[in-house]
């Protein structure tokens, strides 16, 4: 099982009349490097940027036959000025990158060495499931990384999920998933809302959620709805399911 971890990068270039005009005059890329024992297909690269053309964020993807990302410093044809980044693949933590002004062409690539990061065993049960077991039932874990507003400074932040597991459900109903300890991980734990996992059984040739599971309140669920991110889940965390709403 993989999962995700986090280093933190700030990379900072004083302005000078000289140094803006070597700027202006190249566009080229933010290389993000990372070894070839990463998988950089399970990675996802999120940025923001701002410049005069105010603010725009995104996601790249990784360059085919290469172990790298380029992220974008001109749009709509205006420079960029600043921008930051966040790296998540799959097995290691997340890695995040701050730029407060564009550094020259020669400073313009970051080899990152990702750390791995652990698991922590989560156990369930779902009950009232409609759906005669005929077939194989998943459940899919989905963290959604709500730090991430805090750390891109967006008020009016909505976040998408990832999906971090997917485990079969036995005949009993029953489940046991390792997640990713995002507890361990020094940059999600130095915001304020690390963010949750959410539960779902979905059809895995479309994709298409079949029930949402919601949690009965517990020690593991102490906000409704939720699993928080913690160093340890005890016990068997009972499920409600539900159809899609």
């Amino acid at each position: 099982m993989k999962h995700i971890i986090c280093l933190t990068f700030a990379v900072t270039t004083l302005s000078s009349p000289q140094s803006w005009t070597q700027r202006s005059s190249g566009d080229g890329p933010i290389r993000v490097v990372l070894p070839r024992s990463v998988e950089t297909r399970s990675c996802r690269l999120e940025y923001l940027l701002a410049g005069a053309f105010g603010g725009y964020g995104g996601f790249a993807r990784p360059k085919l036959d290469a172990s790298e990302f380029e992220v974008e410093t001109v749009h709509e044809g205006e420079a960029v000025e600043r921008l930051k980044l966040i790296l998540a693949c799959s097995g290691y933590q997340i890695e995040t990158m701050v730029f407060d002004s564009l550094p020259d062409l020669a400073g313009r690539t970051v080899h990152v060495d990702p750390k791995p990061l652990g698991t922590v065993r989560f156990r369930g049960v779902v009950r009232g499931l409609t759906l005669p077991q005929v077939k194989v039932l998943y459940v899919d874990v989905d963290y959604t990384p709500w730090w991430t507003c805090e750390f891109f400074r967006l008020p009016d932040c909505l976040r998408g999920s990832w999906k971090v597991a997917s485990v079969e459900l036995d005949t009993n109903s029953r489940f046991s998933v390792a997640i990713p300890n995002f507890a361990g991980d020094a940059v999600i734990t130095s915001f304020k809302h690390p963010g949750w996992f959410a539960f779902r059984i979905r059809d895995q040739k479309t994709g298409n959620p079949l029930f949402e599971l919601t949690p009965v309140a517990g020690s593991n669920s102490p906000s409704p709805g939720k699993i928080t991110v913690a160093d340890s889940y005890p016990g068997e965390q009972i499920f409600d399911a539900e159809l899609p709403k």
